[in-house]
């Protein structure tokens, strides 16, 4: 197979929509080479990517080295076929793929002192990641560590993917919209317009803008538990990985 690396665009730290990976399209990626597996694969590094490069640039890498090491991930993972031993019945995918892509920093790290101990071309540049004391420096601290950094960016993407498909839903119902006004109630902030404003830029009484936002909030939960279930090993395990979503959220 040519260099696996080369299927995985190098997409910015900052994009923060991604499609929440199907353990389906996770089977696929993990299957011998074919049309199939490479998009398959591609769909896994678009998924990912936000949340493994976050972890990696919270780990005290550079954002230029984050983003090597990051394309880099993918490429071992194919390299070495571990795509394929992937298993639902073993848990979560997102946990899967952290315990993963810690493994690979270990042997990257690993690697990369042995190579400043004895000399030879370092991968990384190891000193410019580090203070005069020789701490590695972090970006920006959030406070969070490079696992809740992890599983911040899957929480948000998995919701923003989830309102995706709704709004999607509304623009084929011919409703975007007042989708899109009514978007902003959909979290615990303060709207810029009341539902009666709402209901009056459309020609529709308050109760009914009511009774709509209702609905697609509940559709949003939907959609969010739908988004859940399909990266967990069973039914059972759904409103646990909803609480963990909402925690990291959060956090």
């Amino acid at each position: 197979m040519n260099d696996p690396g080369s299927r995985c665009p190098p997409f910015e730290a900052s994009s923060g929509a991604f499609a929440t990976t199907h353990w389906s399209v996770v089977l696929e990626a993990g299957r011998e080479d074919s049309i199939a597996a490479r998009d398959a694969l591609e769909t896994l590094c678009r998924a990912y990517w936000p949340a493994i490069h976050a972890y990696v640039r919270r780990t005290g890498q550079s954002p230029e080295n984050a983003r090597d090491l990051t394309q880099s991930f993918f490429a071992w993972l194919l390299d070495r076929g571990l795509i394929a031993v992937a298993d639902r019945r073993r848990g979560r995918f997102r946990t899967f793929l952290l315990t993963l892509l810690q493994r690979f920093l270990a042997d990257r790290h690993d690697h990369a002192t042995a190579l400043k101990r004895g000399g030879g071309e370092l991968l990384l540049s190891l000193d410019e990641l580090a203070d005069e004391e020789g701490r590695p420096t972090l970006p920006a601290d959030t406070g969070r560590s490079p696992e809740a950094e992890f599983d911040r960016r899957w929480a948000l993407a998995t919701l923003d993917n989830a309102l995706r498909h709704l709004r999607a839903e509304a623009e084929r119902a011919g409703q975007a919209g007042l989708f899109a006004a009514l978007q902003e109630h959909f979290g615990g902030g303060d709207p810029i317009q009341t539902l009666a404003e709402v209901g009056e830029r459309f020609a529709l009484g308050e109760s009914a803008v009511k009774m709509r936002l209702s609905r697609w909030r509940a559709r949003f939960r939907e959609l969010i538990r739908q988004e859940v279930a399909q990266t967990v090993p069973s039914l059972a395990d759904v409103d646990e990985e909803m609480r963990h979503l909402l925690a990291a959220v959060a956090a």
